[in-house]
């Protein structure tokens, strides 16, 4: 591309570089549609694809997000069910997704795969232009919102993919908070409303405003479209103006209005517990604030460090004097940058007795005195290299970054704002660091908090009754609803349910599943990324080194093995592992040393459980990893061993602080990820490394999280010896495995050896940890939507069966189980999990988790009677091998050669899987489906939801958390 050339119907109106992401940016107009494009060109085997409309709501429907679930449900070209779940199953994509924002609907794909990827742009393309969903209703009945009634004396009901998913997401507090304090602060615009879905307001919504919507907002002259990577615009560009040049220009204006005062500023509303939770303690304060507009870079830039500064751990200034002060638990601060006008809310939680009033006062006296006396000047610099390393490193996991930067340039170009902006910030950190030496990040908190006119607060009331109330508020409506229909209306109705069961299971015919672009076999490669490494041993220590290019960091990872620990002791570690960075050490306080490790490295950090299964032998690791600048080698292991060898744990009020952290998380996550609690608690009955897990941030672990923070006083002491006696037990060479990923580095080794003391290797080969033994359990939360895990432990799963099981989790995820819990279901999630030695189901934010489990048993049937009857199943092989070679940063490339290493996998044995994959066949797929019925007979359920939907699942025992 040059600037002022026209090509395939877009003319080029700016080329920039940008040093920062070593690209060059092109800005182009499609003349005849007014579509914008920008490309960033630059060096990515890994190719995006992103089209975004800007779509304000006018209501808290959540059509924007239903709109978004339903072009994906079959388009003009492509008439099949769903080719969303399609390219799932048979395409090498790295992301393949959508997302509604408050403000926009984005639809980005990622492949490394030339071919797959043109696949993945020409479905979407014709999904978003020419949805299925215009001319059929069902669509939106099944991802949005419909009545439910099986028969004229049945219960009438709501149920929809959206109402399901929100309903789950509303369960938590902080969803609930964020709601209220947009709709407070955002009086005059957009972001007052849900985009999501408020799930009180989605049965307003009706087809006729949906397709109404999308007519409005899904033009070209309202989209951007956005391209990164090494992307064949000869091949890309025509794809794009084929869509493109149907459409004429529109001056297509949606603006957002700026902010106005508040006229609201307080409220107060009650939010869901346990039926057995006491309310005591338990009230949430959250106080909105309106920070700045989207152009403000380096405001936004500084507010990241100042928040970062002085409420990043409980010894940060700011969190450590609200936490002492006995007012609350915890303080949680989120910042929202992806909008016109951004904002941040702080959390308050667990305020003691209610005292809102007392707490809010002193924490605006507390953030006076900060201004008046200042701030700490190493502590904001610490935060600022802390940010910029971050800035510099680009790892996003397996996260693809051209999806970042998509997301990053819109943050600014949606408003018409510089598409550079956020991608350039070399002179922003230079100015910010400048202004370090004077009072500027004082003046810039007085007037965020204490000067502020655009701010709200929030009270939230714990209620163990309310979910029972609105429960039967919404049983009251309905039947109030039904009793007003007349007959023919309820056999209408009845009717209608049926038909769109019908639909739901009708099968797409080879003619369409035809017209959809796929793979081939021969597309894809035989051979796996091999991570290039070497292992070494010395002084009875071994190092992994994975030499991989990290643009001058070294990723340093310490593995102990902690296998022969206790259920009592994985308990302890966790909590060791979260006090390491929060107690003061022999040489300095917490915050002292958290300050450093910011000013020194990018990230050191401990975490635990790190497992290993293979032939029944599990395996634990205790992780001490870290990040920083090859230069930064002596800084790096001094600052190791200070954490690891010097901290000091008699501090009981930090241990206290952490443990009610800890509590009022664990609380949290039931209805967050309650399906992964189930599984793993499912699978804990018969798996140790799943018992494992359960001990270290499972139910067990929160029901021994609770006994600690009820009887701290007595326990204290105790706590505090095991604490010591474990990092007496676990730091110490002859459990010591070393993995370095960067420049290889022999005195680093050397050194880290040699900090570490001698002491008792570790005493087992396996996990002394026994099984939980096999129950149909129940776990009671405050929340409508459910979740259920089915989980079992498979020693052998036959000979050339590992690669064939991923191909059967393609098949069950994508097809038999998708169709069966996610469409006709309503849930929102559903998948087989074949995880090393555990495998099973799960579903999330489930309206009918029994169901679900009934669809799961018929899981091996589904598979055998596929295998019997011959159908192909390429393209379910296909995205099996799609799914296990994920995208992979460097750091991540160290993680899984460790992984690979610690298990005692080879190379060849990898490439045997993927092999076992590309030749799958019946047979493979009848032998999983025997386990797969195992499973399903011996395993017990695990079910995680409210009251009603528990008493209707036949468990053997209904736990409380």
């Amino acid at each position: 591309m040059k600037l002022n050339e026209t090509l395939y119907g877009f003319t080029v109106t700016r080329e920039a570089a940008i040093d920062e992401i070593k690209a060059t940016l092109y800005e182009a107009i499609h003349e005849k549609s007014g579509a914008r494009l920008i490309f960033l060109d630059r060096e990515d085997e890994n190719k995006t694809f992103s089209i975004t409309f800007k779509t304000l709501p006018e209501d808290s429907t959540g059509v924007f997000h239903i709109i978004e679930h339903s072009v994906l449900n079959g388009s003009e070209k492509y008439p099949v069910k769903e080719p969303f779940v399609e390219l799932l199953k048979g395409s090498l994509n790295t992301f393949l997704n959508a997302m509604t924002f408050a403000d926009k609907t984005m639809y980005p794909v990622a492949s490394r795969n030339d071919k797959d990827f043109l696949n993945l742009v020409s479905v979407y393309l014709d999904a978003v232009f020419h949805p299925l969903m215009l001319t059929e209703p069902n669509i939106f009945y099944q991802e949005g919102w419909h009545y439910e009634l099986d028969s004229r004396d049945g219960e009438l009901k709501t149920s929809g993919v959206v109402l399901n998913e929100m309903r789950g997401a509303y369960s938590s507090p902080d969803e609930v908070s964020s709601y209220h304090i947009r709709e407070m602060l955002y009086g005059n615009s957009c972001y007052r409303f849900e985009s999501g879905g408020e799930p009180g307001a989605i049965t307003d919504l009706t087809h006729e405003e949906f397709c109404r919507t999308h007519a409005k907002y899904y033009h070209p002259s309202n989209a951007e479209i956005f391209l990164d990577g090494s992307v064949k615009l000869g091949e890309v560009l025509p794809l794009i103006d084929e869509y493109l040049s149907e459409y004429e220009r529109k001056e297509i204006s949606f603006d957002i209005p700026s902010p106005v005062k508040p006229k609201e500023t307080t409220r107060e509303i009650e939010y869901e517990i346990a039926e057995n939770e006491s309310p005591e303690n338990k009230t949430r304060l959250s106080v909105g604030y309106l920070t700045g507009r989207f152009d403000e870079q380096e405001k936004s830039v500084a507010i990241s460090v100042l928040i970062d500064a002085l409420t990043s751990s409980n010894e940060s200034p700011l969190k450590k004097t609200v936490i002492d002060s006995g007012l609350c638990e915890d303080l949680l601060i989120t910042t929202s940058d992806s909008m016109q006008d951004n904002m941040f809310f702080i959390d308050f939680r667990n305020v003691k007795d209610g005292k809102c009033d007392e707490l809010y006062e002193f924490f605006n006296e507390t953030v006076t005195e900060l201004c008046k006396n200042g701030i700490d000047k190493d502590a904001l610099e610490a935060s600022l290299n802390s940010i910029e390393f971050k800035l510099r490193e680009k790892d996003f996991g397996t996260f693809p970054i051209g999806v970042i930067y998509a997301m990053t340039v819109e943050d600014s170009t949606l408003y018409g704002g510089d598409a550079m902006q956020n991608l350039v910030y070399e002179k922003v950190l230079s100015s910010i660091r400048e202004k370090l030496k004077g009072d500027y990040f004082e003046k810039l908190l007085y007037s965020l908090v204490i000067e502020n006119e655009y701010k709200a607060k929030l009270r939230m009331t714990p209620s163990p009754t309310l979910g029972k109330r609105r429960s039967e508020e919404e049983s009251a409506r309905l039947a109030a609803i039904k009793a007003k229909m007349t007959d023919d209306e309820i056999e209408e109705l009845v009717k209608f349910c049926e038909d769109l069961k019908a639909w739901q299971e009708r099968e797409d015919t080879d003619e369409a599943l035809a017209a959809l672009p796929m793979l081939k076999l021969e597309d894809i490669s035989p051979k796996i990324e091999r991570i290039p490494h070497t292992v070494e041993k010395s002084e009875g220590v071994t190092t992994l080194h994975a030499d991989v290019a990290t643009s001058g960091i070294t990723y340093l990872s310490l593995y102990y093995d902690s296998t022969d620990l206790s259920a009592e002791e994985i308990f302890n570690l966790r909590i060791l592992m979260s006090l390491f960075e929060e107690v003061r050490t022999k040489k300095r306080s917490a915050i002292e040393l958290q300050n450093l490790i910011k000013s020194n490295l990018g990230a050191l950090g401990a975490s635990a459980p790190h497992l290993t299964t293979r032939s029944g032998e599990v395996k634990l690791y205790s992780l001490i990893s870290a990040s920083f600048l090859d230069s930064k080698k002596e800084e790096a292991v001094s600052l190791i061993r200070e954490m690891i060898y010097d901290s000091i744990f008699t501090d009981k009020e930090v241990a206290r602080n952490i443990i009610r952290q800890m509590k009022i998380g664990s609380e949290e996550s039931f209805s967050a990820m309650g399906h992964s609690i189930a599984f793993t608690r499912s699978s804990a009955q018969t798996n140790p490394e799943a018992a494992i897990a359960e001990y270290y941030s499972g139910y067990e672990a929160h029901l021994s999280t609770k006994r600690l923070d009820k009887s701290f006083d007595e326990l204290a002491d105790g706590l505090i010896k095991s604490l010591e006696a474990l990092v007496e037990k676990i730091f110490v060479r002859e459990r010591l495995t070393i993995v370095i990923t960067g420049r290889k580095s022999d005195e680093l080794t050397k050194t880290i050896v040699d900090m570490t003391p001698s002491g008792c290797a570790c005493a087992t080969a396996t996990t002394p940890v026994l099984p939980l033994g096999r129950k149909r359990e129940g776990i009671l939360i405050p929340a409508r939507a459910a979740f259920a895990g089915v989980g079992a432990y498979i020693t052998d799963l036959g000979e050339d069966a590992t690669g064939s099981i991923e191909v059967a989790r393609s098949l069950l995820s994508y097809d038999f189980l998708w169709n069966k819990v996610r469409v006709q279901g309503g849930a929102y999630g559903v998948g087989l999990i074949a995880r090393n030695e555990n495998v099973g189901f799960y579903s999330y934010r489930d309206p009918s988790p029994k169901r679900s489990v009934g669809c799961f048993a018929e899981s091996g049937e589904f598979l055998r009677d596929l295998a019997m009857s011959g159908v192909d199943i390429t393209k379910f092989i296909i995205g099996a091998v799609g799914n296990i070679a994920p995208l992979l940063t460097p750091k991540l490339k160290g993680s899984l050669a460790a992984r690979r290493y610690l298990r005692g996998v080879t190379d060849e044995e990898t490439e045997k899987r993927l092999s076992e994959i590309l030749a799958t066949d019946s047979d493979a797929l009848i032998n999983i489906s025997k386990i797969l019925d195992k499973i399903c007979e011996s395993a017990c359920p695990c079910i995680i939801a409210g009251r009603d939907i528990l008493d209707a699942c036949n468990l053997d025992s209904i736990l409380e958390i």
